[in-house]
């Protein structure tokens, strides 16, 4: 139904007069008339009897008009909640993270925002980073934080921060070797907690791996797990070695809870991405976001 005839149709309601409701809305009383006789042929039914000079709603005019005092209210606060939008900086903001990120990073960062743009509401979406690329780069998230800068020409990347990877395991493990520095050929007999695909932090150690003469097939896997926060758990019950953000784990170093082991071929250094679709429009709060430095 065309908006417009909708109105006309509400106004001649209110006014009870064709002529009155063409004069609020500024338009001829013929199409006035005309747009209220199109709603009738596309309804099926009259909206009003004319009774001489008079016109009265009939049942189904009644029952139009009800329902449409309800959709304009509605599209008035739509409205009002757009032009807030595009104004200030509110409303909720939805954020995809990887699992170190969201642990380790967005909490901090969610906290320094919340100070400056209390309004802003936010949901975070915790998944690996290929899966938050994806969401990001398909429009389902406007904006996410992963552990690889993403190759799609679509999104926009700035780096949010840097972080260390490290070896960690439980100091109690039975199968650790004495002085906690093994070679490469002794690591990968031991055992491994593995996290799965997807995962920027597992592409990292592969890529290590590689570049060292070994392969992530050829580890003694004991436990493959989704998360960081999983696989550091399993560490510190000594299930296996844990390869994984300095970021993420060291709160369980400085606690005793995990120890590093030390193997400079695995050893780096990675970045973290704040990442948004460059066609997206940009309400206040996302332009915000992005721009904002915690």
């Amino acid at each position: 139904m065309d908006i417009r005839k909708l109105e006309a149709f509400c106004k001649v309601y209110e006014l009870q007069s064709f002529s009155r409701a063409g004069e609020a809305m500024f338009l001829s009383q013929p199409t006035i008339s005309s747009h209220v006789a199109n709603l009738e042929d596309e309804l099926g039914v009259k909206l009003f009897d004319r009774l001489g000079r008079k016109i009265m709603p009939t049942q189904a005019g009644d029952v139009l008009y009800e329902s449409m005092v309800t959709i304009f209210r509605n599209l008035d606060r739509a409205k009002a909640a757009i032009e807030v939008l595009r104004d200030r900086v509110v409303g909720e903001l939805q954020v995809g993270c990887s699992t170190i990120p969201s642990h380790s990073i967005l909490p901090e960062l969610l906290k320094s925002f919340s100070a400056k743009y209390p309004e802003v509401s936010f949901v975070v979406h915790t998944g690996d980073s290929s899966e938050v690329i994806k969401k990001v780069s398909s429009g389902d998230w406007p904006v996410g934080i992963v552990g690889k800068r993403p190759e799609e020409e679509e999104l926009t990347a700035k780096l949010l921060a840097r972080d260390e990877t490290i070896l960690v395991a439980s100091p109690n493990a039975p199968w650790l070797p004495a002085g906690g520095e093994p070679s490469m050929e002794e690591l990968v007999q031991l055992p491994w907690i593995m996290r799965i695909q997807g995962s920027a932090t597992r592409m990292v150690l592969e890529n290590a791996l590689n570049k060292a003469g070994y392969s992530l097939q050829g580890l003694n896997i004991r436990c493959k797990v989704e998360g960081t926060c999983e696989s550091l758990a399993h560490a510190v019950h000594g299930v296996g070695l844990c390869f994984t953000s300095r970021l993420a784990a060291q709160s369980l170093l400085d606690s005793g809870e995990v120890v590093r082991i030390k193997v400079p071929a695995l050893e780096g250094r990675r970045e973290f991405y704040l990442i948004h679709h460059s066609g997206r429009y940009m309400f206040p709060a996302l332009k915000a976001f992005v721009e904002f430095h915690a």
